[in-house]
Parts: structure tokens; C-alpha cells; sequence
């Protein structure tokens, strides 16, 4: 896997623990990576709102954001469900939910699956406060 500064990234540590943080500076052919993190976000939402208030940025406004569909398939995703999961709990067709994935990491700025799963999770308690 190759890193690229400003990649969003989960470390896991082996007791079960995590925590998000940025790639800030990858050298030495992606060997060596320096990550940046804040104390005040256990999730990417809570990195870019730390990030938003330090630059003086509005948060961005989710509700008017995605789709109440869309925001059913980030609660979705967030507890780990399939697409086929997904789209038997909404009775839409797995090509649909795969439209709506694809859509939701375009507006999100992720580069894959995995990353919209994570950032689910974060998206999730900001949608549901």
C-alpha cells in the first residue's frame, strides 16, 4: 500500500483500540510516515471540525448535506452491513445501493469503501446528536 501526505488513516493497536490521523509527511519511497493527529476527534468528523475551527471554517451542515437515504446508508455502513444487507433492508437493488456508496464517497472526498465505513462510524453520532 502506498501512503500520500494528507491520506486519512486508522491505526489499530492489538488491544482492540484505535485512533484516525492524517499522513503529514511520507519519505524514504513511503518507509517512513509522519501522522498527525488531535486529542479531540476519536474520528475523522472529529478531526475536520478540530481543523474547521482552528482555520475559522463553518462545519459543514450534514443535514442539508446527503439524502435521508443517504444518511440510513451511513448508519448502515457504519454497523458494519453489506451492500446486499443494505439493500435488502431498504428494498432497493445492491446497483442502487452501489450508486448511493459511490455518490456518498464523492461528496465526502473518500477514495474507497473501507474509508467511507470508517467515516460512517463518525458520521453516524454527528447525524444522531
Amino acid at each position: 500500500m502506498r501512503f500520500r501526505q494528507g491520506d486519512y488513516v486508522k491505526l489499530s493497536i492489538p488491544n482492540g483500540d484505535f485512533c484516525f490521523g492524517y499522513v503529514h509527511t511520507v519519505t524514504e519511497k513511503g518507509f517512513h510516515i509522519n501522522i498527525c493527529m488531535y486529542d479531540e476527534g476519536a474520528s475523522k468528523i472529529g478531526f475536520d471540525e478540530e481543523e474547521d475551527a482552528v482555520m475559522g471554517r463553518p462545519p459543514p451542515a450534514w443535514d442539508s448535506l446527503l439524502t435521508e437515504t443517504e444518511k440510513t446508508i451511513v448508519s448502515l455502513l457504519a454497523q458494519g452491513r453489506t451492500t446486499n444487507e443494505i439493500a435488502a433492508s431498504l428494498s432497493l437493488s445492491p446497483a442502487t445501493i452501489r450508486s448511493h456508496i459511490r455518490t456518498l464517497r464523492l461528496k465526502l472526498g473518500l477514495d474507497n469503501r473501507n474509508q467511507l465505513v470508517a467515516y460512517s462510524q463518525g458520521l453516524q453520532k454527528v447525524l444522531a446528536a
